[in-house]
């Protein structure tokens, strides 16, 4: 009942909770991370999906950057999954000109590739694949060599 609710609250309020913005990501982040059954599992994920449209894209983006260079974080192989997965449904809706290229954007980046050579992180590997093979976008878009690569596009941005 209550991810309903939140789903509802975040359409109907969205506009006033930009300084929300950060706990609500997170938070449900890490929810992905707990083993849940499949019908909660499904209602954060609407959650998420709600939340990754009502939200300007960049303030996401510089959120999951921040969240994953926070040390503080220790996030489980399933919240990075997560992470991973909503940083790739993201970036299929920016524009190249919402990356942005700062020294915490890049150390998001060497985060993620070291969660990727981490023992036990097949899946995190698996997700981190999954991302260089982009759909092709339109001219207004980026597109050519490293697309999908979030890397290259950071570097791109400059």
């Amino acid at each position: 009942m209550f991810l309903e609710t939140l789903v509802d609250f975040i359409i109907i309020h969205k506009d006033d909770l930009q300084d929300w913005l950060f706990v609500l990501l997170t938070q449900l982040l890490k929810k992905m991370g707990a083993d849940l059954l499949g019908s909660v599992q499904a209602k954060v994920q609407k959650a998420l999906d709600v939340t990754r449209d009502s939200f300007p894209f960049d303030q996401q983006f510089n959120i999951l950057m921040r969240f994953i260079v926070d040390q503080t974080q220790t996030p489980n192989l399933k919240v990075k999954v997560a992470i991973l997965k909503y940083i790739e449904s993201l970036a299929r809706q920016m524009d190249p000109t919402d990356f942005v290229n700062s020294s915490e954007t890049r150390l998001a980046v060497s985060r993620i590739i070291t969660w990727t050579t981490e023992p036990k992180s097949s899946d995190v590997r698996k997700r981190s694949r999954v991302g260089e093979d982009f759909p092709t976008r339109s001219a207004s878009t980026c597109s050519g060599p490293g697309e999908g690569n979030l890397e290259e596009n950071c570097k791109q941005v400059d």
